[in-house]
């Protein structure tokens, strides 16, 4: 994820500064403020643009812990890179 410049990240991935805007930092909320999550240092955390507008998108999404779970495996299998990054491995 990038923060102030999508430049950098761009680079660094080899991808197209468009391409790079999805993974700009963003705050997640682990319960959605529709669903009553709260704006709290325990219910917001830091997530790439991409997941943030996707992780909802199923029709049965999946909880913050499953989520979470779901991210850290596919980490641990060398799997966790959205579909625009693994054309350009780094």
């Amino acid at each position: 994820m990038w923060e102030t410049d999508p430049r950098i990240f761009s680079a660094r991935y080899r991808v197209s500064r468009r391409a790079a805007l999805h993974f700009r930092c963003t705050a997640e909320h682990l319960v959605a403020r529709c669903d009553g999550g709260r704006d709290t240092e325990e219910n917001i955390v830091a997530a790439c643009h991409y997941c943030n507008r996707t992780r909802h998108r199923p029709k049965r999404p999946k909880n913050a812990a499953s989520y979470a779970a779901f991210v850290r495996s596919r980490i641990e299998k060398g799997r966790w890179r959205p579909v625009m990054l693994r054309q350009n491995p780094v």
